[in-house]
């Protein structure tokens, strides 16, 4: 795994480890709360990413959350401080202190050892003069000087992952996904049926040569009154306000927009779709949804009260981003069709 980043000035890495197996050690969701509750064990994850400052002053664990099965949270490092910062080696060195941690009841290390990556899956291997983190200091007697990778069996899941913020923007969008993951949570948990992917859907609306899937509330295909949401972005959006107004207007009164919700003014639609109480609609995405799919956060909360349906007339390979020109002319005309055949 090679990391392509500038190794200087400031720099964002967003991680998510798994407990092995994804057992529920960590912590119990709480309804209504905004974090959940810790366990004696998940208070060990805290008290070491708000130790890591004081490990090494060229890190910050900015924004954390503990999960029952997971850990999401945000470093930022300052490589104009440590320069030789590594953060294949560091996830290692974190997994390998906090099971420690919450094994032995035990506290922080005064220092992180230099473990070494897994075979494959790091930059090259570290310098064993430096313990982890570039401070210069030499690993205390008998805690390792990077000549063994971490034992993750008793607790963590060996594969993790880890993204790179790389605008102001993806850190924002990192942030609200860390702040709101415990109500996702929730929401999944209390309707689960609607949080499920669906492949292969098979409809009378829907083109059977597609590969269709979906996920949120299925009956809304049921609906004769779909009809699609097609507003260009070559005309800015206060020039499109009567077109907007009755879409909404439509929507109060039972009917389904089917749109991508992609150009400006059809963000705009969507945003009041959700403000309007009893409106349901379509969102129609020009990629196909993997396996893996993770709703926004604003698609989370509709999904959870059945008011959206999430499709995709594209192969789960079709990647995510980008979004071409291509795709959202099929997604675009697959839509129309859809709708009419809704009416038919």
């Amino acid at each position: 795994m090679k990391l392509h980043f500038q190794r200087h000035g400031k720099q964002f890495f967003f991680f998510t480890l798994c407990v092995q197996g994804r057992r529920p050690l960590l912590s119990r969701l709480v309804d209504e709360a905004t974090r959940p509750a810790l366990t004696e064990a998940g208070k060990k994850v805290p008290e070491m990413l708000k130790a890591l400052h004081g490990l090494n002053p060229a890190l910050t664990a900015s924004d954390f959350v503990v999960m029952p099965d997971h850990v999401h949270f945000l470093l930022m490092v300052d490589y104009d401080s440590d320069p030789g910062f590594n953060p294949l080696i560091f996830v290692h060195a974190f997994q390998e202190e906090t099971e420690r941690m919450i094994t032995t009841g035990g506290a922080p290390p005064s220092i992180l050892r230099n473990a070494r990556p897994c075979k494959g899956r790091g930059e090259s291997p570290p310098d064993p003069s430096r313990p982890y983190g570039g401070s210069g200091a030499r690993p205390e007697p008998g805690r390792g000087s990077g000549a063994r990778p971490p034992s993750f069996a008793p607790l963590w899941d060996p594969d993790f992952w880890l993204d790179l913020s790389f605008s102001s923007h993806q850190l924002r969008a990192i942030r609200t996904y860390i702040r709101n993951n415990p109500a996702r949570a929730i929401w999944k948990r209390d309707h689960p049926d609607l949080f499920l992917r669906h492949s292969g859907l098979k409809h009378r609306v829907l083109d059977p040569s597609l590969p269709w899937s979906g996920c949120g509330d299925l009956t809304l295909l049921a609906s004769p009154f779909l009809f699609p949401v097609r507003l260009t972005r070559r005309i800015p959006v206060s020039e499109q306000e009567s077109a907007i107004s009755e879409i909404i207007e439509k929507a109060v009164h039972g009917m389904i927009p089917v749109s991508g919700f992609l150009s400006p003014a059809e963000k705009e639609v969507l945003r009041r779709l959700q403000l309007t109480p009893h409106a349901r609609w379509i969102k129609s995405v020009a990629h196909g949804l993997p396996p893996r799919f993770d709703p926004t956060v604003e698609d989370s909360r509709h999904l959870a009260t059945g008011r959206e349906l999430i499709l995709s007339s594209f192969p789960a390979e079709v990647p995510m981003f980008p979004v071409n020109r291509e795709n959202c002319e099929h997604m675009n005309a697959r839509i129309v069709a859809l709708c009419a055949a809704a009416a038919e």
